[in-house]
């Protein structure tokens, strides 16, 4: 009962949020306002250190990887990709994975290989973040996508709910596309047909899966987001021979009163 009163919460605090919109002419006034608010904004030292915290325990607790609304497209561009390679294990970007829970679900599929095989592409204070916890430790994250991409043959790129946090969403959606990997999985979009920046209000429990800790409060904290046009996207990838396997409408991930969500999986062939 006291997790499901916590989860309404939550989505309450969400809601109101979307009703509470800054918005900006530019990223950089936008990032002004946001590190006014919250030291650091997404780079928040807090806001790091809180969601590996609150992502071990509720690993130690038995918390459900699979309750993650993420988890089933994930799932779903694996299992294609498995059919296509004979079981193989796929070599992974998840950008902007946070704490690497979709990564580590797949160990119970591939075992140790695909530590190896996988790739967090996190923010700098995430990544160093990461090196002090017990289970990221197998883990590899780093901030650097062209790096990662230049030096392995990446099967799948997947990210849930990340590129609308960037100044610039498409352009690692283009690098992706230009190097050609052959499966790309978005979920959690925040899609938008109008172009504008806004500071996203959330308040520090509602960025992890289990219960708040208490030591640190519940304080607000702020970050810009840039909803995403889903025909600029498409296109980018379309231009470079993929289709499309998967487009599904989505509440997951919507902040803002005119926007929408969505899920799409991208092919390019084999």
């Amino acid at each position: 009962m006291r997790k499901l009163i916590i989860r309404i919460l939550k989505k309450l605090i969400r809601d109101l949020s979307k009703k509470k919109l800054k918005e900006f002419s530019s990223y950089h006034e936008a990032i002004e306002f946001c590190e006014s608010k919250t030291k650091g904004a997404y780079e928040s030292k807090i806001f790091c250190k809180y969601r590996f915290e609150s992502t071990e325990n509720f690993l130690d607790t038995g918390g459900n990887i699979l309750d993650s609304p993420k988890i089933q497209i994930f799932l779903f561009g694996i299992l294609y990709f498995m059919k296509k390679n004979n079981g193989k294990c796929p070599k992974i970007i998840d950008y902007g994975g946070a704490c690497g829970l979709s990564i580590k679900l797949l160990e119970e599929v591939f075992g140790e290989e695909i530590y190896s095989n996988s790739w967090i592409i996190e923010s700098p204070q995430q990544v160093k973040e990461s090196r002090e916890w017990r289970f990221s430790s197998k883990l590899q994250f780093i901030s650097d996508l062209n790096k990662v991409i230049k030096s392995n043959s990446i099967d799948i790129f997947f990210s849930s709910g990340t590129i609308q946090y960037l100044e610039n969403p498409y352009k690692p959606l283009e690098i992706v596309a230009d190097s050609q990997i052959p499966i790309v999985v978005l979920t959690r979009n925040n899609f938008s047909d109008k172009s504008y920046i806004f500071a996203q209000e959330t308040i520090l429990s509602g960025n992890s899966l289990g219960d708040s800790i208490k030591k640190y409060g519940d304080p607000k904290i702020y970050y810009p987001n840039t909803p995403i046009n889903k025909k600029k996207l498409i296109n980018i990838f379309e231009k470079r021979g993929y289709t499309i396997l998967l487009d599904k409408k989505s509440n997951n991930g919507v902040v803002g009163k005119s926007n929408y969500g969505g899920d799409l999986i991208l092919l390019k062939s084999f």
